[in-house]
């Protein structure tokens, strides 16, 4: 390859991580993407870390760790909290780019890990939303699952084995989800005769412990650590109804909020062409054999976790994004030299196209519920303190204003639940088009146990107050 080609591609190469970055702030500027109860979850731990409070795990029966909490508060101490949430999306592409490019350097040369990175932060247009907002650790499983890849890849070093089985129990203390990493680890460090011993296998499994205690601890006392995720009651079931809509989403051919298609024949043509690209890929890897990552193992690793467990569609595409860079990288090698680099700059183009295109689609969808923080607004004027609710509601109310106190059945947190029985003045909010019937019946009750309630009706939400604090124990089903 030339100089000038080089230079080229690699050029394209960083102005394909910066647009990655770009499209990523204006997805997080977006209603739908800020909505999700796991952004929620992770925002008030974070202020939870802040305030000195322990945290575990999640609330709310989440299979998940609160790193991605430590990070946005370690990050914001000398910042505002806005401020760290405005910039995640450029910390969170270069927390994933910095990770494929050195693991990409373990086996290429040349600009080819610039490009394999850029990839990875702006392909699938699905991964953008998964990484536009802090959600319940998805980007830190991405980056420590990749790290640990990095660490083993080189097929003549042996890998630091404190800071693999470090970077495993942080995993697992995160998310479950590491195992899926994991197996790739196990696979590369067998083929290359590389298994620990001794002394190596007692620091792996030490340092797997140190960073796994806090899930350890959790589980040894009873409080329930989580485990494995529970296969579904028909194996596969879920992955033959949502393949389309899967495929879709990861080969960028459909919406990632509804899986609508958005042009005719997409998922097909995206079929014929991924084909096309894995037959390529097979037979670079049969003829070089320095080519064969084991982090390429995820991609049928994946698959199969899907068919026998309840992988989220959106997930799936961000564990699959770095695997499929390194794929197209490869199956890009399989042209003569001098074609590479603009095959590979045209890829590059396409992708960044495809993924602003989607983001657009992205600003007209529709989102699950009215945004409560008038509600939130109007809860604080009148001196309500906590508010209870069904569903997530009042977790948007504590996120919009710290100082009403959330407590929610679907996300249960101890430490919430007590702050809120003992406010004097507390709100149980119901989203009427959710449950109409439920919203009146409760409001009846409350009004036959501690009337006469105050009732505030904002937009689609109805908030009822009694003159005293009822718990929803004591309101009855």
């Amino acid at each position: 390859m030339s100089p000038s080609s080089r230079n080229a591609l690699a050029g394209a190469s960083v102005v394909a991580i910066f647009a990655a970055a770009v499209i990523r702030l204006w997805v997080a500027s977006m209603t739908f993407a800020a909505d999700t109860e796991e952004w929620a979850l992770t925002v008030l731990a974070a202020r939870d870390i802040r305030a000195g409070h322990w945290i575990a795990t999640l609330p709310g029966g989440l299979r998940a760790g609160p790193l991605e909490s430590v990070v946005l508060t370690v990050v914001g101490l000398p910042f505002s909290e806005s401020s760290v949430l405005a910039v995640w999306p450029i910390l969170a592409t270069a927390s994933v780019a910095a990770v494929v490019w050195a693991l990409a350097r373990t086996r290429l040369a040349g600009p080819w890990p610039l490009v394999a990175a850029a990839l990875a932060v702006i392909h699938p247009a699905s991964a953008t939303l998964s990484a536009a907002r802090p959600s319940a650790g998805e980007t830190v499983t991405v980056v420590i699952g990749l790290a640990m890849l990095v660490l083993v890849e080189r097929p003549s070093a042996q890998p630091p084995w404190w800071a693999l089985g470090l970077l495993l129990g942080l995993g697992w203390w995160q998310s479950d989800r590491i195992v899926l990493f994991a197996i790739p680890v196990c696979v590369a460090l067998i083929a290359s005769g590389r298994l620990p011993s001794g002394g190596s296998a007692l620091k792996l499994g030490a340092w797997t412990a140190v960073g796994a205690s806090p899930w350890l601890i959790r589980a040894l006392v009873g409080e329930g650590g989580g485990g494995l995720p529970s296969p579904p009651e028909e194996w596969g079931a879920a992955l033959r109804s949502q393949w389309p809509d899967l495929w879709g989403r990861l080969i960028g051919a459909s919406s990632p909020v509804d899986a609508t298609p958005l042009i005719p024949l997409g998922v097909t043509i995206a079929l014929i062409i991924s084909a096309a690209m894995v037959l390529a890929a097979s037979l670079v890897l049969a003829r070089r054999p320095r080519a064969r990552f084991a982090t390429l193992l995820l991609l049928p690793v994946t698959a199969i976790a899907a068919l026998v467990s309840d992988l989220d569609p959106l997930l799936t595409t961000a564990l699959l994004a770095a695997p499929s860079a390194l794929l197209i990288v490869v199956a890009v090698s399989v042209l003569p030299d001098q074609h590479r680099a603009s095959a590979a700059i045209v890829v590059l183009a396409v992708c960044t196209l495809t993924t602003s295109l989607t983001a657009r689609t992205l600003a007209d969808a529709p989102v699950d519920r009215d945004d409560p923080d008038a509600l939130a607004e109007t809860l604080e004027s009148a001196g309500v303190t906590a508010a209870y609710s069904d569903d997530s509601t009042a977790l948007f109310l504590e996120l919009n204003r710290p100082g009403i106190a959330s407590s929610t059945a679907v996300y249960p947190d101890d430490r919430r639940d007590a702050v809120a029985r003992e406010a004097r003045r507390a709100a149980h909010v119901f989203w009427i088009p959710g449950d109409p019937e439920r919203a009146a019946a409760v409001r009846d009750r409350l009004n036959a146990i501690a009337g006469p309630v105050e009732e505030f009706t904002v937009g689609a939400y109805l908030a009822v107050v009694p003159i005293v604090n009822v718990p929803p124990e004591s309101v009855g089903p």
